[in-house]
């Protein structure tokens, strides 16, 4: 506390301004915690500060707001990642994908170390319809931090989409290392081994989506085609 409030005067400094602003966000009050940084941002403006206010209206989907905030973060500090990253968040939001494209690879430029870019880089090119940039961008951030589950996930449904099954066997199999009741890398490996031709497989997949979630509507319609399937053929 500084001298001025402990005689009464009540006086924020920015550090006090920044502190409330923060429990105000932990606690969900969105629009009290914005009102706060904004008063911060009289004493002092900074880019830092910006960020969290973008960040706050891009989680109201006042999109236009944050892309303001993010753009005014920038020309205080071009080479702020940040603000580009923000940016492109918010660009692509608004499915402006080839302005969110510039964005992210500005921050992934200026900060190679901003893994989160870089996914949401692969995912922009995966919404303009480039399937294999996407894949291409993922990879590139899975052999540097293989543990970025959720991009495992997007190359599976990304590969799915190719009709490169073994690629969604492969991509679906590291998900499942991680997290063995995944719903939706069980469903996609069973996908990916019918039409692969494994039928065991597909059946053993689907079996654990039912075990897992027992009125899964897709995996029980497979997994009795699949059985009538086998015994037909058998």
């Amino acid at each position: 506390m500084t001298t001025q409030q402990q005689q009464g005067g009540g006086a924020d400094t920015v550090r006090d301004l920044l502190e409330q602003a923060g429990e105000l966000e932990r606690l969900g009050k969105t629009l009290e915690a914005v009102a706060v940084y904004e008063r911060s941002l009289e004493m002092e403006d900074r880019p830092e500060i910006l960020q969290h206010v973008g960040n706050l209206y891009n989680r109201m989907g006042r999109l236009d707001e944050a892309i303001r905030i993010f753009e005014r973060s920038i020309e205080m500090r071009p080479e702020f990642a940040a603000g580009h990253y923000g940016l492109g968040l918010s660009l692509f939001r608004m499915a402006r994908m080839e302005d969110a494209v510039t964005a992210f690879q500005k921050a992934i430029d200026l900060d190679p170390d901003l893994m989160t870019a870089r996914f949401w880089l692969a995912s922009a090119h995966y919404q303009r319809g480039d399937d294999k940039k996407a894949i291409e961008l993922w990879n590139q951030l899975l052999e540097v931090c293989p543990e970025f589950t959720v991009a495992w996930y997007a190359v599976g449904v990304a590969a799915a989409h190719r009709g490169e099954h073994d690629l969604v066997l492969d991509s679906f199999a590291k998900v499942l290392e991680r997290n063995p009741r995944s719903i939706v890398a069980n469903y996609r490996r069973g996908i990916a081994s019918f039409y692969k031709g494994d039928l065991d497989e597909a059946i053993e997949s689907f079996s654990h989506v039912i075990a897992i979630n027992p009125d899964h509507k897709g995996a029980k319609d497979n997994l009795r085609a699949l059985e009538d399937m086998r015994m037909r053929f058998s």
